[in-house]
């Protein structure tokens, strides 16, 4: 038994993968934040690439249990960020 509700634990566990986030925490960034500020409310990026002297930071986060996957986009420029990250009102957390 013991055995059983361990194995079901690792399962859960591993059935999400990237950095979980809410779409209410996203929304709580705006332009001329600093990366760190912004780190501290989403938490470690799973990406981050540098294109045109800017970087870019994406955080993902797939359910294996339900499929769903969240994905953000944050440009930064001059280590703060451009503009804040388009999230439709019908994404809920």
């Amino acid at each position: 038994m013991k055995k059983a509700i361990a194995t079901f634990l690792v399962a859960l566990l591993t059935a999400c993968a990237g950095t979980a986030f809410k779409w209410s925490d996203a929304r709580r960034i705006t332009a001329g934040m600093s990366i760190a500020e912004v780190t501290q409310i989403m938490g470690a990026p799973n990406t981050v690439k540098s294109a045109d002297g800017q970087l870019i930071y994406v955080w993902v986060h797939v359910n294996g249990m339900t499929g769903s996957t969240r994905t953000l986009r944050v440009d930064f420029k001059d280590g703060k960020v451009i503009s804040p990250p388009p999230i439709p009102d019908s994404f809920k957390d």
